[in-house]
């Protein structure tokens, strides 16, 4: 089928680097903000929108189904589970019909609820609306939080009485989104964004106060900054931050005239997190091996001991310090595991049922307290929260998501293990019908993520569904990049061995047709942001044919443009990640996988590449020069697509049900192309 695609330019651009050069035909559609070509490039998105719903029109009926479907699995009204937080019980709430959580608060002992904040009345008169943080001051008495109203991820700070309801005249704009209190309850830290939206600058802010003091300020575009306190909180830790190094500072959080005080000098590809308790700091850090381990040092003499030893098979990704006891959040055979580890040398290991979950800490806002609380979720196992009670080691379920229709017993949830093609086992998580055969028959979605140590854990994704009940596999690829199986398997999908990570998905792939979970021509494919970045690559170097649809959400697919441009709010920070393409070899390597750079004459399945308008971090562009270069050069007749939110940024539409719409349209696409009508 040939298509009347909207047609762009192609402008005659050789670009320069070094000593390298390049042709880019489409390197012009960065220009939005430029007024000679501001309009047609916001044209071109209107009408490529347009003609996303026009291919998809015909399937108009079964996306609102989908729609449906996953608005139906959404109680309209329900609360979360409170948490104790001094003398209050705080939680949120959704309402009928309402997008966004209503944040309350009782206290303990009453039955009145007080609304502390409302986002729905925050967001009434915007396309988009974020909340970034919700912060209590130590006396409960103000509410520091952040908006961002454009999905820029550039936030506005603002303030409100909790006793009286009034919001503070105190307004302060280009910030990022967290903060941290003093213990005076009037002053706290806040981060600064620069002109290339990079968190770099940390201020104190006092209210009612007109100008603010500057407290740290990251000179390096390498690094990004960010403050928290330690749960005692009796001190408020700055924290600069690269790929694979980083710097902490601390100021004193009873004492608003501390200038802030280096924690560990910086070295080169050391990490370091910091918490407090006792006069001792806390440190997680991989300054001896690549799993990290924990050390303290005491804050009077200095003095450094050992408190964690680093361990081959264990990789300690956190650690949570409690009056009497602490916590840390670890990985041992590609799962997440909790342990507590008790003042007085006793342990306790919290065990989970499921061959395959994901478990984190909950909200624990307690220092002092005999409980400790964790969350727990499974691809068939909606979000669940229990609490331990540390006398006597009990765990209680206290709340769980309900999800209206669903019965767990009608799946089955696997994990199994892919062969790369250097010999490494390759972790995959499966949810699929428990009656459905493996026959080679089912169609198949892969998905994946593979960069900066990030994992997918198989936690319950509702909207899945959806295609599962249509007798879709659903799977995903703990490939390298990510640190599912440890730090080493992050190290090897980055740099020099990316090409790890997508041939990894490829295996992932041809191991599900070995095992009839599907067969060839038959798996559809899908990642966001560097995931898209991992469909755009797999789709140069896979067989031709193994794939049947692809779907690029906000893809990093124009990879050695965004690392030669050190202008771009990321790039100096994602040398870590990618590397330099100042040197040679890195530039090499890069435009060797960067999906844009080698599309090629050849058969592409059928692709959705999707976007935000305003997103800082998959610029725009990106999505849209892919998708007009894969017209150019593809040599089938499947349909390449182009979805642009046009108010929205990263993380595409925002409220509860908006966000919906994009994945039914999404998943309308997958089916429409194996051919399922309903």
């Amino acid at each position: 089928m040939k298509f009347k695609y909207p047609q762009a330019d192609k402008r005659e651009e050789r670009l320069h680097f070094k000593a390298n050069t390049r042709d880019d035909h489409y390197f012009w559609l960065r220009n939005i903000k430029n007024k000679n070509d501001s309009e047609t490039i916001k044209n071109l998105l209107v009408n490529e929108n347009s003609f996303c719903d026009s291919y998809l029109g015909s399937n108009k009926k079964l996306q609102d189904k989908i729609f449906i479907e996953m608005k139906s699995r959404e109680c309209e009204e329900y609360e979360t589970h409170p948490y104790k937080h001094g003398e209050f019980l705080y939680y949120e709430k959704y309402s009928k019909g309402k997008e966004y959580p209503i944040h309350c608060r009782k206290k303990i002992g009453s039955t009145v609820e007080e609304i502390c904040l409302d986002e729905n009345e925050l967001a009434k008169d915007h396309e988009y609306f974020s909340l970034g943080t919700f912060d209590i001051s130590s006396d409960h008495n103000i509410l520091a939080y952040t908006v961002d109203i454009n999905g820029s991820e550039v936030y506005t700070l603002k303030f409100k009485n909790l006793i009286t309801g009034e919001v503070l005249s105190d307004e302060i704009h280009n910030v990022s989104h967290g903060v941290s209190w003093y213990k005076d309850n009037y002053s706290l830290l806040y981060v600064v964004m620069n002109e290339n939206q990079r968190p770099y600058k940390v201020m104190q802010h006092t209210l009612a106060e007109e100008s603010d003091k500057e407290i740290y300020t990251e000179e390096s575009g390498e690094f990004f900054v960010d403050v928290n306190e330690s749960l005692d909180h009796e001190y408020i830790f700055i924290t600069s931050s690269g790929s694979i190094s980083n710097t902490s500072r601390y100021v004193r959080a009873n004492d608003i005239t501390d200038s802030a005080h280096l924690l560990l000098e910086r070295k080169d590809k050391v990490e370091y997190y910091a918490t407090h308790k006792r006069g001792q700091f806390y440190i997680l850090t991989n300054d001896t091996h690549e799993n990290f381990r924990v050390i303290k040092k005491d804050i009077g003499t200095g003095e450094i001991k050992e408190y964690i030893a680093p361990h081959d098979d264990i990789y300690i990704s956190d650690i949570e310090c409690y009056e009497s006891h602490n916590v840390i959040s670890y990985r041992e055979s590609g799962l997440p595991r909790l342990k507590i580890l008790f003042d007085n040398g006793k342990e306790h290991v919290i065990t989970f049922p499921e061959p395959s979950y994901y478990a984190s800490s909950g909200d624990n806002a307690e220092y002092m307290t005999d409980k400790f609380h964790y969350n727990y979720s499974s691809l068939t196992r909606p979000f669940s929260s229990y609490t331990i009670d540390l006398k006597d080691l009990s765990s209680k379920l206290v709340y769980q998501k309900e999800v209206p229709g669903f019965d767990p017993e009608n799946y089955l949830v696997e994990r199994i293990n892919a062969l790369s093609h250097d010999n490494k086992n390759i972790p995959i998580s499966i949810l699929r019908q428990k009656d459905s055969k493996l026959n080679c028959e089912n169609p198949c979605l892969l998905y994946g993520y593979g960069s900066y140590g990030m994992n997918i854990d198989p936690s319950f994704w509702s909207k899945i569904l959806s295609l599962v009940d249509r007798g879709f596999v659903f799977a995903i690829g703990h490939i390298r990049g990510s640190s599912t199986l440890g730090r080493k398997w992050y190290e090897d999908g980055k740099f020099l061995k990316k090409k790890n990570t997508f041939r990894d998905f490829i295996s992932c792939a041809e191991f599900l047709i070995q095992q009839n979970y599907t067969k060839k021509g038959h798996i559809a494919i899908n990642g966001g942001s560097a995931g898209g970045m991992l469909v755009g690559a797999t789709l140069n170097i896979a067989p031709e044919g193994l794939f049947k649809v692809a779907v690029a959400e906000v893809p990093f697919v124009d990879v050695l443009n965004t690392m030669v441009d050190d202008t771009l709010p990321l790039t100096q920070l994602e040398y870590d990640e990618w590397g330099n393409p100042n040197e040679q070899e890195y530039y090499e390597y890069i435009k060797s996988y960067s999906p844009y750079d080698n599309i090629q004459n050849k058969d592409y399945p059928s692709i959705l590449a999707t976007g935000g308008l305003n997103d800082p971090r998959v610029t725009y562009w990106e999505p849209m020069k892919w998708i007009y270069k894969l017209r150019d050069l593809s040599t089938d007749k499947n349909p390449k697509l182009l979805y642009m939110n046009m108010g929205a940024g990263h993380g595409g539409a925002s409220g509860r049900y908006e966000y919906m719409k994009e994945d039914a349209m999404i998943q309308t696409f997958i089916l429409k192309e194996f051919g399922i009508e309903s």
